[in-house]
């Protein structure tokens, strides 16, 4: 039989190369950096893999690689709950976890289930590659299925999918919800690229159900995998000319980063944004970090455990705390306190406590400390505090 390698499948390989470059790259920087992006860097990878399958498929050049038939559904099932792993862990600030293999469970059921095809000899497996190679849709059907009907995984594949998709919306709308501020720069960035690519997701599924209405199957197989294609390389694309997108709504690492990149090079007047500039910048991004993760509720609270929490070398906050906020670390976490307990005294909480009960729920360790704050950083007692609002 002779292979067609026309248009539509060297845009099915230029866009399988770029994922898998992006994709290690991706993989790299999280091992590295930022765990969280895990499951970014194996969604490009398995859904690139399945693309380059696709493609072998539609080109006919499966005769020629027979060992490798019926993998490619192996690839796309790992992609299909990676990028809402990948919204977990960025919308809820967490790694990768073992009970994340339980999304998995598709990709062992289809393995089982084409155990007998997987082990069969090369020139087995071209058999029936020669009987479907023809007709892509006829190919995709597996009908070798040893527990299910023709057609079953073709069908569970695109449902899991649109499943998966829609969690990611929910996730989306429940992190939204859950930030009672206005977003600032990173989020808002994030957000626009994660619902960039949620619009493409959507139309990996989409057209399997306007078969069932007009659309051919044929058209189906080419459009849905040119637009996993489409996905590919857009994304890659947004990832290189936005690498802050990595750092997912971690701003201050990303700041960070670049103080530490910037600080390797030496100054000169035609370098542009200089680490000066990122101190600067760093400065409110503390403070809204501080704001969010009420760190300053936390007794015995140091600069030590600020660095180790936000992995920024100690010298680095020290120097943006005294040049930039002109303050010292205790001094910022006192005012902080401070605000917060005249936030709870102006709410009407702990109006009734004693001023020790008050000082230890602001993160001070005794009454003393807590009264030479208050008086520090608004000129009163908050005994009399208190009496003012009263009156």
């Amino acid at each position: 039989m002779d292979s067609g390698f026309d248009f539509n499948n060297l845009f099915f390989l230029v866009s399988v190369v770029i994922g898998l470059q992006t994709g290690v790259i991706v993989m790299v920087y999280s091992l590295r950096k930022n765990k969280k992006s895990i499951p970014l860097a194996l969604t490009f990878l398995s859904l690139s893999l399945a693309i380059f399958f696709s493609m072998l498929i539609s080109s006919g050049m499966m005769v020629h690689l027979p060992g490798i038939y019926r993998i490619g559904n192996i690839f796309g099932l790992i992609f299909v709950p990676m990028p809402f792993i990948y919204m977990q862990c960025v919308t809820q600030n967490r790694n990768l976890r073992w009970s994340d293999a339980f999304h998995l469970i598709p990709v062992a059921i289809y393995i089982i289930d084409y155990s007998p095809v997987l082990f069969l000899s090369s020139a087995e497996k071209l058999e029936l590659i020669l009987q479907d190679i023809n007709d892509p849709n006829r190919f995709t059907e597996f009908r070798q299925s040893m527990f299910f009907p023709d057609g079953f995984h073709q069908t569970f594949r695109t449902i899991l999918i649109n499943i998966y998709w829609l969690m990611q919306v929910g996730l989306l709308v429940k992190w939204q919800k859950n930030i009672n501020r206005p977003f600032n720069k990173f989020e808002k960035e994030w957000r626009v690229w994660i619902i960039f690519f949620m619009s493409f997701q959507f139309f990996l599924f989409l057209p399997f159900y306007m078969t069932y209405f007009w659309l051919d199957k044929e058209l189906v197989f080419m459009l849905v995998h040119f637009t996993g294609a489409v996905l590919l390389m857009s994304s890659a694309v947004l990832l290189y000319f936005f690498p802050q997108l990595l750092y997912g709504l971690d701003e201050i690492q990303f700041v960070a980063d670049q103080i530490i990149k910037m600080e390797s090079y030496p100054k000169t007047e035609k370098s542009g944004i200089q680490p000066d500039d990122k101190m600067k910048e760093l400065g409110p991004i503390i403070l809204d970090w501080m704001d969010e993760k009420k760190v300053y509720l936390n007794q015995r609270y140091s600069i030590q455990d600020f660095a180790r929490d936000t992995n920024i070398p100690y010298y680095q906050l020290s120097a943006c705390i005294n040049h930039y906020l002109n303050t010292n670390f205790a001094d910022l976490l006192n005012k902080k306190r401070i605000e917060y307990s005249i936030e709870l005294l102006q709410k009407g909480e702990f109006s009734n406590y004693t001023l020790e009960a008050l000082s230890g729920e602001c993160g001070f360790n005794n009454r003393n400390s807590f009264v030479l704050a208050f008086k520090k950083f608004t000129g009163t007692t908050p005994s009399n505090f208190r009496k003012n609002l009263t009156k």
